[in-house]
């Protein structure tokens, strides 16, 4: 556990965020005296939560622009009631009586994402003049179940929690309880977690389109192995879930193997390679993974295979490691530059500025046609693209 202040340099991260922009304030159109539709519902984290329609109109666009982007002929949005929260009972001065203290539960460096995700928040902390406290769960949720409680136990102005699994969520309404505001952040828990806002990539989106892409790529038909990141991680469990409702949708896609590659490509190696004996007729690879496509490329070529049409999220490792081959895919990000929006809305609370319930963050989605665009030769395999992250913090993390 420690309190950070990395020194303050000027960068503005380049996210788009769908469900509100960078300042998370009241959306345009909807403030807190519009009428909701179909009524006043409870806020996550208590209170009155109202619709808010420019949200709602911008999740619809988002799926939009993926199915554009993609080619796709049949994607449909999932059903979503975006709100906005009163957030006036938070507004209060700092605690400490000096500067805002905010506690960051995160995930750990366990790989290139985790420790982009930190530094990317601890940056945009000290530009802002933020103190944070910060624990690594390391990947593990029960040790980020003890991360949450001695966070809380610091008393911070409010606290960020990248969530490791449902296992957290008793320990998050602990935190609010102590009037201690939580925004999670790429990843969500279950309604009534006390979480006042959610910000993450909308894992529904990715799933489903990940899962159509492959449908029509092989006309309906063909046998599907799932590759998904850790289990019980909401990152990797609603992707797979919403996937999974796509596939059932056609008669003729068979789900023949649901595998957990870790996010790891050695992992992911292992398990391509058994499916290869398993399954050596396998038509495509739904993956959540860039990570875990760069294992399946190489057990694919070792065994002297083509390597099936697949999905995840854009790793550069696994753009390089396919230019200029005729591998199929459908990729998108999971950007770890997030994180900077997770705080953006921490610090709004706090402030007592109505911020949304979910605020879904956007990010391209490409094919194997657009790889030239996105590829970045002279950098690190594991730099996620496209990336918002300066120059200068990419360099230090070498990653470029």
């Amino acid at each position: 556990m420690s309190v950070t202040s990395a020194p303050v340099t000027h960068w503005r991260l380049q996210l788009v965020a769908v469900a509100v922009g960078i300042v998370v304030v009241a959306v345009a159109g909807c403030g807190t005296q519009q009428e909701p539709v179909g009524g006043p519902s409870a806020a996550p984290g208590g209170g009155e939560c109202r619709n808010a329609a420019e949200a709602q109109a911008r999740y619809q666009r988002a799926w939009a622009a993926a199915s554009d982007q993609l080619g796709l002929k049949n994607l449909r949005p999932v059903g979503e009631q975006v709100c906005e929260v009163d957030t006036a009972r938070f507004a209060a001065p700092p605690k400490s009586g000096g500067r805002y203290r905010i506690g960051l539960a995160a995930q750990g460096p366990t790989n290139s994402w985790g420790l982009s995700s930190e530094e990317a928040f601890k940056r945009h902390a000290a530009e802002l003049g933020v103190d944070t406290l910060y624990a690594s769960a390391n990947g593990d949720a029960t040790t980020q179940v003890d991360n949450i409680a001695q966070l809380a136990s610091q008393n911070p102005d409010a606290m960020v929690v990248v969530p490791m699994g449902d296992g957290i969520t008793g320990q998050v309404q602990a935190a609010a309880a102590q009037r201690i505001p939580v925004v999670l952040c790429s990843g969500r828990l279950g309604p009534g977690s006390g979480a006042v806002s959610t910000v993450t990539r909308q894992y529904e989106l990715l799933g489903s389109m990940y899962a159509q892409w492959l449908a029509e790529k092989l006309g309906g038909h063909g046998k599907v192995a799932m590759l998904s990141g850790l289990a019980g991680v909401p990152t990797a469990e609603y992707q797979r879930v919403a996937a999974k409702k796509v596939f059932a949708q056609y008669p003729g896609i068979s789900v023949v193997a649901e595998q957990y590659t870790q996010w790891s490509p050695t992992v992911a190696k292992t398990v391509a390679a058994n499916l290869l004996t398993q399954h050596p007729d396998l038509n495509g690879i739904w993956s959540d993974s860039g990570y875990g496509d760069m294992g399946v490329v190489q057990a694919y070529r070792e065994a002297g295979k083509p390597v099936p049409p697949l999905t995840g999220d854009a790793v550069n490792g696994f753009l390089k490691a396919v230019q200029g081959s005729d591998v199929q895919f459908a990729l998108s990000s999971f950007p770890p530059e997030q994180s900077t929006q997770c705080l953006d809305t921490a610090m709004a609370v706090v402030k007592g500025q109505p911020v949304l319930d979910k605020i879904y963050i956007d990010s391209p989605s490409f094919t194997n046609a657009q790889l030239a665009e996105y590829v970045r030769p002279r950098c690190s395999d594991n730099l996620l693209v496209p990336s918002a992250l300066p120059a200068n913090l990419l360099a230090e993390l070498k990653l470029c």
